[in-house]
């Protein structure tokens, strides 16, 4: 579908203002986006094409969806403005950024990416249309490069860089061991969502010393029931109790019995030893 003039509607979903000031520049009588038939809508029912900034926070998630809802059943193009909208930017798998509660994506290896990815998957996955999307990263994206993403959806220019996709075969895989710096560093990663860095490093350290002390999961819960009791600040009670959940979802995960009397030559966390259970055919 070509379009001889294209109507935007300009969407906010958490920016920090710098793609909208070279938005707004597009539009004034220097760089005149008019020309090419570029006209901001009022509303997203009259457009064509909606200009997303910002890295889709939780908060923004629902609003931003019921916008391209409303819009026109086609074209409904999308232009991602800035590295944000594309892929997160420096907001990239930060705790503000919004993933699907049904993605089966969970626990920390996987990143909260960030961008306008996720609200176009939920929206064709929930059979909405969603015409093609142009992104055009920067932070921010200057005028002219704004302006050469909407003429590409125009149809008036053709496409430069061409995608490529390669793939090789490693010939290696990555060892399973060793288990104590893997658990410490999954621990790590999602403490960084409930605590500061500041508080983060000493309140994994008392996890870890806790754990070492533990010669069974009853036990773990006992020894941090008691950190929390000696210890008011709910803050920190509440990331002990989420790094407990953690290790045991690990634990489950992996296949690990904790025990401080079991036998297990692969490793060892904090004095508590860690056992991997493995089938008969496994390598």
């Amino acid at each position: 579908m070509k379009l001889r003039s294209l109507y935007i509607f300009h969407l906010d979903t958490g920016a920090c203002n710098g793609c909208e000031i070279e938005l707004f520049d597009v539009l004034t009588p220097y760089y005149d986006a008019e020309r090419l038939g570029v006209r901001l809508a009022a509303s997203p029912r009259h457009a064509h094409a909606m200009a997303v900034t910002g890295p889709l926070t939780r908060q923004t998630y629902y609003a931003a969806k019921e916008a391209i809802k409303a819009m026109p059943p086609k074209p409904r193009i999308i232009v991602a403005i800035g590295t944000c909208a594309c892929s997160g930017g420096i907001f990239y798998n930060g705790y503000p950024i919004y993933r699907r509660p049904e993605s089966p994506r969970e626990g920390q290896e996987y990143p909260r990416r960030g961008g306008i990815f996720e609200l176009v998957q939920d929206l064709r996955d929930e059979g909405e249309y969603v015409g093609p999307v142009v992104y055009i990263p920067g932070c921010p994206p200057r005028p002219e490069e704004i302006l050469y993403g909407v003429a590409l959806a125009l149809g008036l220019v053709e496409k430069r860089a061409k995608g490529e996709h390669y793939t090789e075969e490693a010939g290696f895989e990555l060892p399973e061991y060793p288990i104590e710096e893997r658990i410490r560093l999954s621990l790590r990663e999602r403490l960084k969502y409930v605590v500061g860095y500041f508080d983060r490093e000493g309140i994994l350290r008392d996890f870890m010393e806790l754990a070492g002390k533990a010669e069974s999961v009853e036990e773990l819960h006992r020894l941090i029931e008691d950190y929390c009791l000696r210890n008011p600040d709910s803050r920190i009670s509440l990331a002990m109790r989420v790094l407990e959940r953690e290790f045991l979802r690990l634990k489950e995960k992996y296949g690990w019995e904790v025990g401080m009397n079991a036998k297990a030559p692969q490793g060892e966390v904090r004095g508590v030893q860690v056992a991997v259970k493995r089938d008969a055919g496994s390598r």
